[in-house]
């Protein structure tokens, strides 16, 4: 593996993980409410607030063309 494959796929993997620190620090929010840690509640709101900022349909287009997306690349590695 080259060098750049390399830091790409680190690069994704801490992409990913900070994904799952915001999904789950919403979840660990709307289970624990007012007794979540500062932290926890702060990156529930920061996230919450960024989503209702977005205009209506946003989420759902992004989400579509991840799919898209997806079933294109795995139908092209057949």
């Amino acid at each position: 593996m080259t060098f750049l494959m390399r830091l790409r796929t680190i690069g994704w993997a801490v992409v990913e993980a900070a994904f799952l620190l915001i999904v789950l620090c919403i979840l660990l929010n709307i289970i624990l409410g007012g007794e979540a840690d500062s932290f926890i509640a702060g990156v529930a709101k920061n996230a919450t607030d960024f989503l209702e900022r977005l205009p209506p349909g946003v989420v759902l287009g992004i989400a579509l063309i991840v799919m898209i997306y997806g079933m294109v690349k795995s139908r092209l590695q057949r």
